[in-house]
Protein backbone atom coordinates (compact mmCIF):
# COMPACT_ATOMS: atom_id res chain seq x y z
CA UNK A 1 0.00 0.00 0.00
CA UNK A 2 2.78 2.44 0.86
CA UNK A 3 4.48 1.82 -2.49
CA UNK A 4 1.21 2.62 -4.28
CA UNK A 5 0.83 5.98 -2.55
CA UNK A 6 4.32 7.04 -3.60
CA UNK A 7 3.44 6.77 -7.30
CA UNK A 8 2.77 10.21 -8.77
CA UNK A 9 -0.36 9.19 -10.66
CA UNK A 10 -1.95 7.77 -7.51
CA UNK A 11 -1.04 10.85 -5.47
CA UNK A 12 -2.46 13.14 -8.14
CA UNK A 13 -5.69 11.16 -8.39
CA UNK A 14 -6.14 11.03 -4.62
CA UNK A 15 -5.29 14.71 -4.18
CA UNK A 16 -7.66 15.76 -6.93
CA UNK A 17 -10.44 13.58 -5.55
CA UNK A 18 -9.92 14.94 -2.03
CA UNK A 19 -9.91 18.52 -3.33
CA UNK A 20 -13.16 17.94 -5.25
CA UNK A 21 -14.75 16.36 -2.18
CA UNK A 22 -13.68 19.30 -0.02
CA UNK A 23 -14.83 21.71 -2.71
CA UNK A 24 -18.28 20.15 -2.60
CA UNK A 25 -18.54 19.66 1.16
CA UNK A 26 -17.35 23.07 2.41
CA UNK A 27 -19.83 25.22 0.44
CA UNK A 28 -22.63 22.81 1.29
CA UNK A 29 -21.84 22.99 5.00
CA UNK A 30 -21.58 26.77 4.90
CA UNK A 31 -24.99 27.08 3.23
CA UNK A 32 -26.63 24.89 5.87
CA UNK A 33 -26.51 27.88 8.21
CA UNK A 34 -28.12 30.78 6.36
CA UNK A 35 -27.44 34.27 7.60
CA UNK A 36 -30.28 36.60 8.44
CA UNK A 37 -29.20 39.70 6.54
CA UNK A 38 -26.77 40.68 3.86
CA UNK A 39 -24.96 38.49 1.37
CA UNK A 40 -25.12 34.70 1.76
CA UNK A 41 -22.54 32.92 3.89
CA UNK A 42 -20.78 31.56 0.82
CA UNK A 43 -20.11 35.09 -0.43
CA UNK A 44 -18.67 36.01 2.97
CA UNK A 45 -16.59 32.93 3.74
CA UNK A 46 -15.50 31.96 0.19
CA UNK A 47 -15.50 28.21 0.93
CA UNK A 48 -15.43 27.21 -2.73
CA UNK A 49 -11.93 28.69 -3.05
CA UNK A 50 -10.36 26.69 -0.21
CA UNK A 51 -9.80 23.51 -2.22
CA UNK A 52 -8.33 25.35 -5.21
CA UNK A 53 -5.95 27.33 -3.00
CA UNK A 54 -4.84 24.19 -1.20
CA UNK A 55 -4.33 22.11 -4.32
CA UNK A 56 -2.60 24.98 -6.19
CA UNK A 57 0.03 25.14 -3.47
CA UNK A 58 0.47 21.36 -3.28
CA UNK A 59 0.01 19.92 -6.80
CA UNK A 60 0.45 20.74 -10.47
CA UNK A 61 -1.52 22.59 -13.10
CA UNK A 62 -3.73 19.74 -14.37
CA UNK A 63 -5.34 18.94 -11.00
CA UNK A 64 -5.82 22.65 -10.25
CA UNK A 65 -7.48 23.30 -13.60
CA UNK A 66 -9.64 20.20 -13.27
CA UNK A 67 -10.85 21.15 -9.80
CA UNK A 68 -11.36 24.81 -10.73
CA UNK A 69 -13.46 23.89 -13.75
CA UNK A 70 -15.44 21.02 -12.22
CA UNK A 71 -16.15 22.35 -8.74
CA UNK A 72 -18.74 25.07 -9.54
CA UNK A 73 -20.51 22.84 -12.05
CA UNK A 74 -20.69 19.90 -9.63
CA UNK A 75 -21.85 22.19 -6.81
CA UNK A 76 -24.56 23.56 -9.08
CA UNK A 77 -25.68 20.07 -10.15
CA UNK A 78 -25.75 18.68 -6.60
CA UNK A 79 -26.92 21.62 -4.48
CA UNK A 80 -28.33 24.23 -6.86
CA UNK A 81 -25.68 26.70 -5.72
CA UNK A 82 -24.17 28.90 -7.08
CA UNK A 83 -27.16 30.33 -8.86
CA UNK A 84 -27.39 31.54 -12.44
CA UNK A 85 -24.45 33.32 -13.97
CA UNK A 86 -22.48 33.02 -10.74
CA UNK A 87 -21.41 29.54 -11.92
CA UNK A 88 -19.38 31.06 -14.74
CA UNK A 89 -18.13 33.95 -12.63
CA UNK A 90 -16.90 31.57 -9.94
CA UNK A 91 -15.36 29.26 -12.52
CA UNK A 92 -13.37 32.14 -14.00
CA UNK A 93 -12.31 33.33 -10.54
CA UNK A 94 -11.26 29.83 -9.48
CA UNK A 95 -9.19 29.35 -12.64
CA UNK A 96 -7.50 32.73 -12.17
CA UNK A 97 -6.77 32.10 -8.48
CA UNK A 98 -5.31 28.69 -9.29
CA UNK A 99 -3.23 30.06 -12.17
CA UNK A 100 -1.91 32.96 -10.10
CA UNK A 101 -0.87 30.70 -7.23
CA UNK A 102 0.72 28.16 -9.59
CA UNK A 103 2.70 30.90 -11.34
CA UNK A 104 3.78 32.44 -8.06
CA UNK A 105 4.71 29.05 -6.67
CA UNK A 106 7.03 28.59 -9.65
CA UNK A 107 8.78 31.98 -9.46
CA UNK A 108 8.62 32.70 -5.72
CA UNK A 109 7.81 29.50 -3.80
CA UNK A 110 8.41 31.06 -0.39
CA UNK A 111 5.97 33.90 -1.12
CA UNK A 112 3.20 31.82 -2.71
CA UNK A 113 1.63 30.61 0.58
CA UNK A 114 1.06 34.23 1.60
CA UNK A 115 -0.63 35.12 -1.70
CA UNK A 116 -3.94 33.24 -1.49
CA UNK A 117 -6.05 36.22 -0.40
CA UNK A 118 -4.33 38.68 -2.79
CA UNK A 119 -4.78 36.15 -5.63
CA UNK A 120 -8.51 36.05 -4.88
CA UNK A 121 -8.72 39.85 -4.78
CA UNK A 122 -6.93 40.11 -8.13
CA UNK A 123 -9.12 37.41 -9.71
CA UNK A 124 -12.32 38.99 -8.39
CA UNK A 125 -11.31 42.41 -9.72
CA UNK A 126 -10.44 41.02 -13.17
CA UNK A 127 -13.63 38.98 -13.50
CA UNK A 128 -15.83 41.82 -12.20
CA UNK A 129 -14.27 44.25 -14.64
CA UNK A 130 -14.49 41.92 -17.66
CA UNK A 131 -17.96 40.54 -16.90
CA UNK A 132 -19.71 43.65 -15.59
CA UNK A 133 -17.41 46.60 -16.18
CA UNK A 134 -17.15 47.11 -12.42
CA UNK A 135 -14.16 49.09 -11.22
CA UNK A 136 -11.61 47.13 -9.19
CA UNK A 137 -11.98 49.54 -6.26
CA UNK A 138 -15.68 48.68 -5.96
CA UNK A 139 -14.83 44.97 -5.95
CA UNK A 140 -12.16 45.46 -3.30
CA UNK A 141 -14.45 47.66 -1.19
CA UNK A 142 -16.99 44.83 -1.12
CA UNK A 143 -14.25 42.33 -0.30
CA UNK A 144 -12.87 44.36 2.59
CA UNK A 145 -16.28 45.14 4.06
CA UNK A 146 -18.07 41.80 3.59
CA UNK A 147 -15.50 39.12 2.81
CA UNK A 148 -12.89 39.66 5.52
CA UNK A 149 -13.65 36.28 7.17
CA UNK A 150 -13.27 34.59 3.78
CA UNK A 151 -10.02 36.39 3.06
CA UNK A 152 -8.72 35.25 6.45
CA UNK A 153 -9.80 31.68 5.66
CA UNK A 154 -7.97 31.80 2.32
CA UNK A 155 -4.85 33.21 4.00
CA UNK A 156 -4.92 30.44 6.61
CA UNK A 157 -5.44 27.82 3.90
CA UNK A 158 -2.49 29.17 1.94
CA UNK A 159 -0.25 29.07 4.98
CA UNK A 160 -1.41 25.57 5.91
CA UNK A 161 -0.82 24.29 2.38
CA UNK A 162 2.54 25.99 2.02
CA UNK A 163 4.06 25.68 5.45
CA UNK A 164 1.85 23.35 7.46
CA UNK A 165 3.38 20.18 6.08
CA UNK A 166 6.89 18.91 6.44
CA UNK A 167 8.78 16.84 3.96
CA UNK A 168 9.97 17.08 0.42
CA UNK A 169 7.05 19.19 -0.80
CA UNK A 170 7.82 22.27 1.29
CA UNK A 171 7.78 25.60 -0.56
CA UNK A 172 11.57 25.87 -0.46
CA UNK A 173 11.74 22.73 -2.60
CA UNK A 174 14.19 21.20 -0.16
CA UNK A 175 13.85 17.92 1.65
CA UNK A 176 14.35 17.28 5.34
CA UNK A 177 18.13 17.42 4.99
CA UNK A 178 18.09 20.77 3.23
CA UNK A 179 19.24 19.23 -0.04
Amino acid sequence: MTATLTRPAVRIALGTGAALAAGLALPYLVHLFPLEAGPPAGARLLPIFVAVVFIALRMGAAPVLGVALAQPLLNRALTGMPEGAMVWTLTAELVLVGAALLALRRVAPRVAPFAAAPAYLLAAAIVSFVAAGQAPLATWAFAFTVQLPGLALLAATGLAAGYGFRGRDRPSGRGRNGT
